[in-house]
């Protein structure tokens, strides 16, 4: 069997586990799922403790994706007391590369997410005072095979430098269920390990890293089927990964659906087109 990132498929998978709750829902007619992972049940699902929500999204209404994101996030922001924050300041970490459609879910929907720390801190400030802003940082670290680097080292300096009171990192995840592969979208309060779903994984992006709550938000866009491509006459193993045919079409489907949540949580005094203005 494929590995998975979705922690709903793991909790199916490992359903007489103890220390795994499961429960179903809906928001605006979108299909919740709500996993709780505790310490005695992390090892053996090899998923980190925390709450993931999982959205299964099959009828690509946008509108209510990100009212259904838009409420999870706001309520993982409020179990951590951090809605509590006078002016909350916010690191957002587009992980992925641009250069491969499927990994590119984090570098296109951090490209739409507003930043306002220079707004925030700068001489003008004052300019800016009546539009209540929080202050967000906005970073796309790019993959070691771009910078050489682990991202995780250097965020962990920059964070250091800013001070964020808590991350959202956004990143392609892998599934392997084909019913969720470019449907679903999972947020999780456990901080996320890049690339563990096809074998492929980075120093995880956690609160132990940051000292901070690590909010991660991802899509399946691949499925990494092992050797099943390979055929009787092949000579050597190779991956085989499964991809959705309109990929394309799924990455900026849910940029903007995973942005525009981000956006309105973080920056509730402004509207949709004030953003975009200020995106320009």
């Amino acid at each position: 069997m494929s590995r998975t990132d979705l922690a709903c498929e793991i909790a199916t998978q490992n359903e007489k586990t103890s220390g795994i709750t499961l429960e179903e829902s809906t928001i605006d007619g979108v299909g919740i799922t709500r996993v709780l992972i505790q310490d005695k049940a992390s090892e053996r699902t090899g998923k980190s403790p925390g709450e993931y929500i999982t959205l299964l999204c099959k009828d690509g209404d946008a509108d209510a994706e990100i009212s259904a994101l838009s409420s999870s996030l706001s309520q993982i922001l409020e179990s951590a007391e951090l809605n509590k924050l006078e002016q909350p300041k916010c690191l957002i970490v587009g992980l992925g590369n641009e250069n491969i459609t499927p990994d590119s879910l984090g570098v296109r929907a951090a490209g739409r997410i507003l930043a306002t720390g220079h707004f925030c801190n700068s001489e003008s400030r004052d300019e800016y005072s009546e539009l209540g802003l929080n202050t967000v940082y906005v970073i796309q670290p790019g993959v070691m095979a771009q910078t050489g680097l682990e991202s995780a080292y250097y965020l962990e300096l920059l964070a250091k430098g800013i001070n964020p009171d808590f991350l959202i990192v956004i990143d392609s995840l892998a599934c392997n269920g084909r019913e969720r592969l470019g449907k679903t979208l999972q947020i999780t309060d456990a901080g996320i390990s890049p690339g563990s779903g096809v074998k492929n994984e980075r120093k995880e992006f956690s609160r132990k890293l940051f000292g901070v709550p690590v909010i991660a938000i991802g899509v399946p866009t691949v499925i990494d089927m092992g050797e099943s491509g390979q055929t009787a006459q092949d000579s050597q193993s190779e991956p085989f990964m499964l991809v959705p045919r309109n990929i394309d079409v799924i990455i900026n489907h849910f940029a903007r659906v995973i942005s525009t949540s981000v956006n309105r949580v973080l920056n509730p005094n402004l509207n949709d087109a004030e953003i975009e203005m200020l995106l320009m």
